[in-house]
């Protein structure tokens, strides 16, 4: 290759590779971990700590050794009032469950829930969790011989989440929590005792205080305390990494306390060497997206914190892995759902393999015809605490007429990620037939296009009442939006014809609605001229 076609190649591929490199920003890369300014020590002091306890054989023996251990969780949902005002969804709990355990399986470490979730009421959580008065709340809430995960909106101080050494718990910002579950591993990696990769630069931002781009001397004073820098250096005399930052020697040196993409930027060590820090480890503050392992180093010292917490010996109630989906059975999907006069009506499904619990979702509907579920409209939210396949649904939100999309996901207190089943939709009714007006609507009228797909530049309706209304006609485009209207005429008992102009229809997918004062019908219909 000549240099000519070499200086080409650096100048436009290398960039290139090193473009790849960098991910794409997400809102959590905003957010710090938010420990104070004594939880590192406290966090490094139970790690050396726990070196003392084992032998050399018997952390070898942890690491070649290893079963399935389950890790039992109680999970504090925080809401700022008894309407649960603030409070988090537990398909959110249950997807950041999900992530969190794909996280750890490698480790052979898996979390279930233990019990079930516990809502709680503190308005100083869900405003301020960063106050003594919070964190007074907080250690009243612990449930001995678990992990304690407590989960909170902090609105006037929604920065971080953080674990808190003297109190043995993590705090989780609600908007942090995703199913990835990058902020969740990282936290709980400082519950067994795992400091950050940058351990003594918390508080200070390097690569401002020194622009340089080198590190000038071998002590550090400011930040939150004084600390002796790790160099790069793995072995020889130049090596501290045993003892110093996070006291692991197959992180690489990171000096890096700012949340930064990858790869970081260039950086040298007190000896002038260049820093090669991974932005993959969980650990660091590189973004989330970067971020998707433990060392080696760090795996054992979680290992080993595991066996020095000896309650870390309780086993879910079930280890079954859930895939099946529950299915709407009472009611089928267009069915009518009554009597809601009654205080409850049942819903029915069917059962899954392995699943102790199901999660339920209930929305009024948007997009006539279509059904689709309005989740700005929520009827009612939350985990059914049984393996029996029903749930008695309050009717104090139902109207009579109205439609409802439903749906269910089966699980068990380890097993959380099994899949949704479709959305069914139902219709409320009073279950009441006096007379032909207080029969479904689908027994009173019928309504249908005439020829489907419609070729023509008329749409031709049949209508059929049993009794003389006043109806309708609304014609709904895929997307939701009204493109025709019929208004308000007299329709006769007995069989009608109705045209509306579609010229100005262009080819497509069409919902077309009959509103009457006793209900709505609707007809599928395609443009296909």
């Amino acid at each position: 290759m000549s240099l000519k076609k070499l200086a080409l190649f650096v100048t436009l591929f290398v960039p290139f590779l090193l473009n790849a490199q960098v991910t794409t920003p997400s809102p959590n890369d905003a957010f710090k971990c938010g420990i104070s300014e004594q939880a590192p020590a406290l966090i490094k002091q139970r790690l050396m700590s726990n070196r003392q306890l084992f032998t050399r054989q018997e952390v070898s023996d942890l690491m070649t050794n290893r079963v399935t251990t389950y890790v039992p969780v109680t999970i504090h949902n925080v809401a700022a009032n008894s309407s649960g005002l603030g409070k988090t969804s537990e398909q959110t709990i249950l997807a950041f469950l999900c992530g969190l355990n794909a996280i750890y399986a490698d480790q052979d470490v898996q979390f279930f829930m233990h019990g079930p979730i516990r809502n709680r009421v503190s308005n100083n959580i869900y405003t301020n969790a960063g106050t003594s008065t919070s964190r007074n709340q907080m250690l009243s809430y612990r449930v001995a011989n678990t992990l304690n995960l407590i989960i909170g909106a902090s609105t006037s101080n929604p920065t971080a989440s953080w674990y808190d050494p003297s109190g043995d718990f993590v705090f989780l910002l609600q908007q942090m929590l995703t199913s990835a579950a990058k902020t969740e591993a990282h936290e709980i990696g400082h519950f067994f005792t795992l400091p950050h990769t940058f351990y003594g630069w918390e508080g200070n931002t390097v690569n401002t205080e020194y622009p340089s781009g080198i590190l000038p001397s071998c002590t550090i004073s400011g930040g939150w305390f004084g600390h002796t820098p790790e160099r790069v250096a793995r072995t020889g005399p130049r090596a501290n990494c045993q003892t110093a930052a996070d006291g692991f020697c197959d992180t690489p040196a990171d000096y890096f306390s700012d949340r930064l993409n990858c790869p970081f930027p260039a950086f040298a060590d007190c000896d002038s060497v260049p820093l090669n820090p991974d932005e993959s480890n969980i650990m660091s503050y590189a973004y989330d997206a970067c971020v998707n392992t433990f060392s080696t180093e760090q795996e054992t010292a979680i290992a080993m914190d595991i066996a020095s917490r000896t309650w870390v010996t309780n086993t879910p109630p079930t280890t079954t892995e859930v895939t099946g989906m529950a299915a709407p059975v009472s009611p089928l999907s267009g069915a009518q759902l009554g009597d809601i006069n009654n205080a409850t009506v049942m819903l029915e499904w069917t059962p899954v393999t392995g699943a102790t619990m199901y999660y339920l979702e209930v929305y009024g509907t948007q997009f006539p015809g279509l059904w689709l579920p309005n989740t700005n409209d929520p009827i009612y939210k939350g985990i059914v605490y049984s393996s029996t396949p029903r749930f008695n649904l309050s009717t104090a939100n139902l109207v009579a007429g109205s439609r409802y999309a439903w749906r269910i996901k089966a699980f068990n207190s380890l097993s959380t990620c099994g899949p949704f089943f479709a959305y069914a939709n139902f219709e409320a009714t009073t279950g009441v037939t006096t007379g032909i007006k207080d029969l479904p609507i689908e027994k009173q009228m019928s309504f249908s296009a005439n020829s489907n797909p419609i070729t023509t530049s008329t749409i031709t309706f049949s209508v059929y009442s049993a009794e003389d209304v006043v109806g309708s006609i609304r014609i709904y485009g895929i997307d939701g939006r009204e493109v025709l209207n019929l208004t308000k005429q007299e329709l006769n008992a007995g069989d009608s014809m109705i045209q509306l102009p579609a010229d100005r229809l262009e080819n497509g997918v069409y919902v077309a609605v009959l509103i009457t004062e006793r209900g709505q019908l609707q007809q599928k219909i395609i443009i296909q001229r």
